[in-house]
């Protein structure tokens, strides 16, 4: 199967949607590869983030028009099959963009048919600890897709996961626990959002695949690649 057709089967609706996209290990690589398919479906696609995301100067989100002020993209003419990047330039970093204004993101959500962000970080980690702060879900939400890295599995939680620095080993039984953690895999999920989870990484971690289906996952799993947007198994 394909991933990212199957994502927009179960989360566009009447060719509408705006999905947050939250977790660790994969979050950039899902942003890129599904607001692609969403364009190639002739939808308008926008491309942002609540936190912080990649400057396009430094990964290619295969986007359309990059925007990175208000004025540009509030001028922007949308059009069909497009789909355009718009994040703030960081003063701080240059490598990173930053939010815009969530009150501007709830008028530029109606104007396209999908708005698709990223809503938090995790440092490159395949899996997070969500803070106090994160994620940042926006009024209007639909659907939010929780992404966790298959490389977790049997590595010791300080090196592969953000906001645990034990050295417990990511197993089923961890993941487990994560899932039940309140600021876990999947905080910002809420009962009127459509909900899924992406565990990603099963090029090259085939191995690791029958730890996660011993876990009892809470909302509809696919087991993937997205570098591959191929679905290995769902649950």
């Amino acid at each position: 199967m394909q991933l990212t057709k199957e994502l927009y089967s179960a989360l566009v609706k009447n060719g509408k949607a705006v999905i947050a996209i939250t977790g660790g290990g994969g979050k950039t690589t899902l942003l890129r590869k599904l607001s692609t398919y969403l364009k190639k479906q002739s939808l308008s696609v926008l491309i942002t983030t609540t936190t912080k995301i990649q400057n396009p100067l430094f990964y290619d989100y295969e986007a359309d028009c990059i925007f990175k002020d208000e004025l540009g993209i509030l001028t922007h003419e949308v059009e069909k099959g497009e789909k355009v990047f718009y994040a703030e330039s960081s003063k701080y970093d240059i490598k990173k963009t930053v939010s815009p204004r969530l009150e501007l993101l709830s008028v530029l959500k109606d104007r396209y048919d999908v708005l698709l962000y990223e809503a938090d970080g995790s440092r490159g980690l395949p899996l997070k600890i969500h803070s106090e702060r994160d994620p940042v879900i926006i009024d209007g939400t639909t659907a939010v897709i929780a992404v966790m890295g298959l490389s977790a599995i049997g590595e010791k939680a300080y090196s592969v996961v953000f906001g645990d620095d034990s050295d417990k080993i990511v197993d089923s039984e961890y993941i487990t626990s994560y899932l039940r953690d309140p600021d876990g895999l999947t905080k910002g999920m809420k009962a009127y959002t459509d909900n899924v989870i992406v565990v990603n990484q099963c090029d090259g971690h085939e191995d690791k695949i029958d730890e996660v289906m011993k876990v009892r996952f809470p909302y509809p799993v696919f087991i993937a690649s997205e570098e591959n947007d191929e679905v290995y198994l769902s649950v």
